[in-house]
Order: C-alpha cells, then structure tokens, then sequence
C-alpha cells in the first residue's frame, strides 16, 4: 500500500481556498468546525480530519522539543518541528486547491474514526 495514494475530487468555487486555509493554516484546531459543519462535503470534512490529526501530533511533538531538557525550554528543537508542521500545511492546502486526497495509512484511519465520532455527536 503506498504510503501517499491521491483521490481526485470536484470543488467548485473559491469555497476550496477558504476551507484549506481554514483547515490547514489554523493547526489542529481548524479543522474541527469544518468537520461539524453540516453542510461540509465529504472532501473538505476528510483533508480538515487530516488536518486535525497531523496538527495534533504536531503540537505534541512541538511540545516534547520545547521542553527537552528539564528545567528549561529549548526551542532550537521546537523551531525544526514549528518547520515541518509548516511544510505538512502547505502540501496539504495544496493538495486541498488542486482538488485531490492524500491518504497516509495511519492518519487515515484515525482521520475517519475522528469524522465519526464528531459526525454522532451533532
């Protein structure tokens, strides 16, 4: 199974470049109103799960750089991740304007479980 298999969709509008932005640009929190919003299509509710999730483990790993070493903060660690959370947002709002879905096998099921869990409790 490769590990980033790409799925065309059809969006129409500028509604995709909002929804990116709000998605990928805003962390793991921007992609939870997306997710709940009733009248989100399945495209955008999916690359916002994604969104949430890697955010997510971005945070966590922002958070175990920053305070390596106990007693201080180092945030020579911290600025590597801050990095490569930044470069995942930006391949993911791209993959987001251009229409496709990426699928990490990990991410995806945790992705999916996320919209479940969200979608049952609106």
């Amino acid at each position: 199974m490769p590990v980033n298999k790409t799925e065309k969709f059809e969006v129409k509008g500028n509604e995709r470049f909002t929804n990116a932005f709000i998605a990928y640009i805003m962390g793991f929190v921007g992609g939870i109103p997306l997710i709940l919003m009733k009248d989100t299509d399945e495209f955008t509710r999916r690359h916002a799960a994604y969104s949430s999730v890697m955010g997510f483990f971005f945070w966590i790993a922002f958070m175990g750089a920053w305070h390596m070493y106990p007693g201080y903060p180092e945030f020579g660690w911290a600025l590597y991740v801050l990095a490569l959370w930044y470069v995942y947002a930006v391949f993911g709002a791209w993959k987001m304007v251009r229409g496709e879905l990426y699928r990490i096998p990990v991410i995806d099921g945790l992705a999916k479980k996320l919209i479940n869990a969200l979608a049952s409790a609106v």
